[in-house]
């Protein structure tokens, strides 16, 4: 009888494997010229493309229920278009929301999705047509993939990509605390964490269509500036990624916790050196290939050796939890007083950190008599019993990403950064304590980094148990 009933089981595990599939689909989302770029505390405007800005869509379906892990090339997607997105697909394409996955790359060559004061008449209404056209092509591009679905199999594999992301936070002889002191500032002490250069790859092997992988690495795609449209390394990932497997493969690439940590090497060696000095003479995207090719290189070193995991049920969580507002203090108060009295040499801060504290759209400005409190997304997607997502909805540090990582209950997952929503930077509950420019501008309290990796852990935890109660009828 025993013998009886896990054959059974294995039977019907076999079939739920037998019957998922994957589909993908990529849509051109290159903005007008004349919209303003986001990224930095001062106006851009694009004034050409270095290369296009795209929408990527993987379709996953089991028997019964399908999801859609999307890809936008985008320094952010705010809460508000997302929550004009998500029902948009959801009509489109029959998927609900929460097995809707909507994750932006935080390229700092990308247009806003945003109006702003600062912005002009013309300058906003470019942006709201833009951000209500991706909307537009995010739809499409949903359906198109649900149309591309085939059977499939799923591997998994990780690996590491080095000397790419560095931590940019550091604490400075004079116990400050500095976000991009310059990378050959004698005044550095030491830097405030490592950097995580976990690189993880879900590949889709397809019956009669190319393959599909998934690629995760986290860090800021922030090395080209300028006036031009650019998806900024991680486009250099897809392409590069593409070109060396050939047979028509795709690739998704998912930006991981990537809140301290960028492209600026300490102390950089004279190559790295003569590729920064490239950059401003006769290569403006130089550090993103360079960066681009390590990310692919290291993806395409384990592409053929992937581990294959058993598919089974698709589901997915997207929930609020409240997360504790972080108001401003006496001292950041009387700062911007000193500042808006002409005083800025008597705040005892540095050049980038006094420029977030009294920007006009500022922490302190907009919160001095604010909540208690915001309610933040969550989003899990999970795919059978050994894989699953994990979406934070702003710029976590890198420590809250390992936390999520080493505390999920799935053999493999993949935390992203800016996932249907973006909420700034969510620093650790050590790196609040630090201070510094991303602390002063995030506006959630020093126990967020922990209670957001309780609550992500918890949704990943109840997925599990889904699998569990799924293997078993």
């Amino acid at each position: 009888m025993k013998k009886a009933i896990m054959l059974a089981l294995a039977l019907m595990t076999g079939a739920v494997s037998a019957e998922f599939k994957a589909g993908f689909a990529r849509v051109d989302a290159t903005p007008p010229l004349g919209i303003p770029i986001v990224g930095y505390f001062h106006k851009r405007i694009a004034d050409g493309v270095l290369d296009p800005l795209y929408v990527d869509c993987v379709a996953v379906s089991d028997s019964t229920n399908s999801a859609l892990i999307y890809c936008v090339d985008s320094l952010g997607l705010r809460n508000a278009f997302i929550a004009k997105a998500i029902p948009a697909i959801t009509a489109a394409t029959g998927v609900p929301g929460e097995r809707i996955y909507v994750h932006a790359t935080h390229t700092h060559t990308g247009p806003a999705s945003w109006t702003r004061g600062s912005f002009s008449k013309e300058e906003n209404l470019l942006v709201t047509r833009h951000a209500n056209a991706l909307i537009d092509k995010m739809a499409g591009a949903g359906k198109k993939a649900l149309a591309d679905r085939t059977p499939a199999k799923i591997g998994v594999a990780k690996t590491v990509c080095r000397n790419v992301s560095f931590i940019r936070r550091y604490r400075m002889k004079d116990g400050s605390v500095r976000t991009n002191p310059g990378v050959t500032n004698p005044n550095v002490k030491e830097p405030l964490g490592t950097p995580d250069e976990t690189l993880q790859l879900v590949r889709f092997r397809r019956t009669g269509a190319p393959d599909i992988a998934i690629v995760n690495f986290g860090t800021h795609p922030d090395s080209i500036k300028g006036t031009k449209i650019s998806a900024d390394w991680p486009g250099v990932v897809r392409n590069t990624f593409e070109a060396a497997v050939g047979d028509g493969v795709k690739c998704l690439f998912l930006n991981g916790a990537q809140g301290d940590v960028n492209n600026a090497q300490r102390f950089p060696p004279p190559g790295r050196a003569a590729l920064n000095t490239e950059q401003k003479t006769t290569r403006p995207k130089a550090r993103a290939i360079h960066m681009g090719r390590a990310v692919a290189g290291a993806a395409l070193s384990v592409w053929d050796v992937c581990e294959e995991i058993p598919a089974g049920p698709v589901r997915g969580i997207v929930a609020r939890h409240p997360m504790p507002a972080n108001l401003p203090t006496a001292d950041e108060i009387k700062w911007v007083e000193l500042f808006d009295a002409g005083r800025r040499k008597e705040i005892p801060l540095g050049r980038m950190e006094i420029m977030t504290l009294t920007s006009p759209g500022s922490r302190v400005r907009r919160m001095k008599k604010g909540r208690d409190h915001f309610n933040i997304l969550v989003s899990s997607l999970a795919i059978g019993d050994s894989l699953a997502f994990a979406g934070l909805p702003g710029e976590p540090f890198v420590d809250i990403g390992r936390a999520v990582k080493a505390r999920s209950p799935f053999r493999t997952t993949i935390v992203t950064c800016l996932t249907n929503g973006s909420e700034g930077y969510i620093p650790s509950t050590k790196a609040h304590a630090d201070g510094g420019y991303e602390a002063l501008s995030s506006r959630f309290a020093a126990p967020t980094g922990d209670e957001l990796v309780d609550a992500q852990v918890e949704q990943l935890k109840a997925l599990k148990g889904d699998a569990k109660s799924a293997a078993r009828k």
